[in-house]
């Protein structure tokens, strides 16, 4: 499988490697799963294929110098399903040819988060990422005015530090000089953001935290486990492709999937969506948050 093979691993390092801001090795490490012998062997292979691997204090990104490169990367954003999805469909070509390899090579050189924004956004929300794009290079604090939270019900000015975009432009990792956290701000949730004349002051702490397979961003340490029908499988891969990576095949038609999770929302949803083609098995956390769901939903009857 192709997420198994070090030509996906060192795709995903790639994309990791040219998001917006450099990556410590630790990072690097954690990202893949890997021991650090490794990432140096992935490094050294990343400087012998021609990409300009940049290094200081510890930290690492990738350069696009080539004009043609820039050219590509503003005409295309790859995600990392969308990366997963083509590593896996180059793979299937018979014989891993050289056009293959190359395709892979060129592939890769679209990975970074510095895109052409406007491609990705509705004219009215240019401007704002524009000016926090502006704002991650330049290393400058960013005014969100009337930032409208989920999390706290409040609708008032963040003043924060971003550093990393996610989800098309749609997202952005930043961190609040108020609450002195790590936090992800939702672009359709702002009025509009404001480029301050301060300098980052904690970068230091800036750390942007994963995402699980349903798309949830935390720190996975919680953990969900149930078995599926075909037609359960075959749905959740399509809905949610790094699912796959963690489905293994019991019988002709019954699947386990087992995979560590951020939250139980988006895994939840999906199951009380198709609770007769799924068996839950765990885990505690995961089954009393969904008794919890059920319940709230018996007002409805």
């Amino acid at each position: 499988m192709p997420h198994d093979n070090k030509a996906f691993r060192l795709l995903r390092l790639l994309f990791f490697l040219s998001g917006s801001y450099p990556k410590t090795r630790k990072e690097c490490t954690d990202f893949l799963d890997i021991r650090e012998s490794a990432f140096y062997n992935y490094r050294n292979e990343l400087i012998n294929i021609g990409f300009n691997l940049q290094q200081k204090e510890g930290k690492y990104w990738v350069e696009a110098e080539d004009k043609a490169t820039h050219v590509l990367a503003n005409l295309l954003h790859f995600s990392e399903e969308e990366a997963y999805i083509l590593a896996k469909s180059i793979d299937a070509i018979e014989g891993h040819t050289l056009p293959a390899k190359r395709l892979k090579q060129k592939l890769v050189a679209f990975l970074n988060q510095d895109k052409a924004v406007e491609a990705y956004l509705k004219k009215e929300k240019t401007e704002m990422v524009s000016v926090l794009n502006n704002a991650v290079k330049n290393k400058k604090q960013v005014l969100l005015v009337n930032y409208a939270s989920g999390n706290s019900q409040t609708v008032k000015n963040r003043r924060v530090e971003p550093f990393e975009f996610k989800d098309d432009f749609n997202l952005v990792w930043a961190f609040d000089t108020e609450v002195k956290k790590n936090r992800q701000f939702k672009i359709c949730r702002m009025e509009d953001a404001l480029e301050t004349p301060f300098g980052w002051k904690y970068e230091h702490l800036h750390h942007s935290a994963p995402v699980d397979v349903f798309r949830n961003t935390g720190e996975l340490n919680k953990q969900v486990e149930f078995e599926l029908n075909l037609r359960a499988r075959n749905l959740l891969v399509e809905e949610y492709p790094l699912t796959e990576k963690y489905i293994t095949g019991t019988t002709k038609n019954h699947f386990l999937f087992k995979v560590p999770v951020a939250k139980y929302e988006g895994p939840g949803r999906f199951m009380m969506g198709m609770a007769e083609d799924i068996r839950l098995i765990g885990d505690d956390g995961f089954i009393e948050f969904l008794k919890e769901k059920i319940d709230k939903c018996k007002h409805f009857l």
